[in-house]
Order: C-alpha cells, then sequence, then structure tokens
C-alpha cells in the first residue's frame, strides 16, 4: 500500500503561534529559525516558512528559507523529498543546520548539486562561563561605523560574493533589528569584526567573524568575539556559534572563551 503524502503549505501570520510551539521542541537546532520569526516576522519579504503536516492535522516538519539559506527541523522522514523540492525551487544556495537534521536530506540531493559542506562544532557559553580574555581595543559598532564595516567584509573573500554596497546594507540591517556587532581598529581600517547572524527569542548566533590576514594572530577574533559575547549574556541571551571542525585555531579560540560543544552543525553549500 502506497505511503500518503504529507502536505505541505506556506505558512503565514495565522500560524506563528503553533509554529513556536513546534519549533520549541528543539529549541537550539531551531536558533535562526525562531530568532528569524522574532527578529523579523513571517511578513518579511526574505524570509518564508513551510510547514508539513500529517493527514490528522500534526505536525511532522518544517522549512525555512531565509535569503539564500535554508534550514529544516522533522520528525518524519516522509517529509525530505518534498522539502528537497522546495530547496531546488527557492534556488537555496546553502542548507544549514544540526548535523541529524540536515545530513539525512543532503544524502537525497543528486550528485553535483553540493559545492562544498563544512561540518562545523555547535557550541555555547552562557553567564558564568564566559572567561576572559587580553583587551584589544575592541568596542561595540554603531551605524557611523558601516562603511568601515563593509570595507573589511568586502576585502574578505569568505564574504566576497557580495559588492561592496551589499555588505554595508546588510550591516545597517543587522544594526537596525537588533543585531550586535564589534570591531577592532587599527591603521584607520576595521581589521577585525563579528557580528549576530540571528537574535532573538532569547538565543543569538554569532557569525561573521573574521579578520584582515596582515592582522592574525594577534587575538582580535577573541577580543571580538569575547566582547560580543558578554554583550549578550548581559542581556540574558543565550550565545551560540559554530566553527569548522577542521580549524585548529578556531576551536582554540571559542574553547578558549568558555564555549562547550553542544553538537554538530552541517553547512552545505549548494549549486542552486
Amino acid at each position: 500500500m502506497e505511503t500518503p503524502r504529507l502536505t505541505v503549505r506556506r505558512l503565514g501570520q495565522k500560524d506563528v503561534g503553533a509554529l513556536v510551539r513546534y519549533l520549541e521542541r528543539d529549541r537550539l537546532n531551531n536558533l535562526f529559525h525562531l530568532a528569524n520569526l522574532d527578529q523579523l516576522g513571517i511578513e518579511h519579504p526574505e524570509l518564508h516558512y513551510y510547514g508539513a503536516f500529517r493527514a490528522d492535522g500534526a505536525w511532522a516538519g518544517e522549512l525555512m528559507r531565509f535569503r539564500s539559506s535554508a534550514g529544516i527541523f522533522w520528525q518524519d522522514r516522509r517529509v525530505l523529498p518534498q522539502f528537497k523540492d522546495i530547496i531546488h525551487r527557492e534556488k537555496a544556495s546553502a542548507l544549514t543546520g544540526q548535523s541529524t537534521q540536515v545530513d539525512p536530506l543532503l544524502s537525497l540531493l543528486p550528485d553535483g548539486y553540493i559545492s562544498e559542506c563544512v561540518a562545523a562544532t555547535y557550541a555555547l557559553v552562557g553567564a558564568g562561563e564566559l572567561r576572559p580574555w587580553p583587551d584589544r581595543g575592541e568596542r561595540l559598532a554603531t551605524l557611523d561605523d558601516l562603511d568601515l564595516l563593509a570595507d573589511l567584509y568586502a576585502r574578505n573573500l569568505l564574504f566576497g560574493k557580495l559588492d561592496w554596497r551589499k555588505h554595508r546594507a546588510r550591516i545597517e540591517s543587522v544594526l537596525a533589528t537588533g543585531g550586535i556587532i564589534t570591531l577592532v581598529e587599527r591603521d584607520g581600517l576595521a581589521v577585525s569584526a563579528a557580528r549576530t547572524s540571528a537574535i532573538g527569542h532569547g538565543m543569538a548566533m554569532i557569525g561573521g567573524v573574521i579578520t584582515l590576514p596582515a592582522y592574525r594572530r594577534m587575538g582580535f577574533a577573541r577580543a571580538c568575539t569575547g566582547l560580543l559575547s558578554r554583550q549578550l549574556i548581559e542581556r540574558g541571551v543565550d550565545s551560540c556559534l559554530n566553527y569548522s571542525a577542521a580549524d585548529p585555531a578556531a576551536s582554540k579560540t571559542y574553547l578558549g572563551l568558555g564555549y562547550r560543544t553542544i553538537g554538530k552543525w552541517t553547512i552545505a553549500f549548494l549549486n542552486a
């Protein structure tokens, strides 16, 4: 007998309460899903949510697409082929999340569809766990720093797919929607920075931690991340981040600040 397909539909304002309750079943896996919903709202033009439902109306899974990235949460494997189709249709260029959620879907993608896959460590630091770091003159960014920060991110190859104006607009959006950015200046330049890539629902993900090559190994990334983490903790926000499991420098930086591993995270870049 053929197993009935699940019903998958785009979610709207009337679904927010039920969606939040569903996502809270695994709050840390769904940090981006919950934080983006809280920070931007379900009607934001760059934010799409899809729900998958069984015949009795029970939740079976959820997919979020924000800008060009997607994330998923599911309990019923039958959602995966349908989620794969949505990711393809919406031209998502990245799929991220805890490995137990993301990896089974990646196995369904055709050969050549994944351009790169990063195995990352998912970590958190809470109140009383953050360790001190040497002061490097790190400070909080303001709207007056938009040009400095756009210069920094546009120079970095990891973030080089956007032009300078788009970097500036993204940075301005972070600050305008309650996000936090920290930076270190040297020689008239922003040489290192860290920022929240999502914040809301009592959680934040730190991302965009970069340092210009000529200024590395000076403790700037640690200082920026430390100040940002402290700001979040003081606001009662869980401070999370992920970093490549193959990067010993990142591991030393974040574990040295008191971050503890809470899971494995997968970042897959797709040929949309």
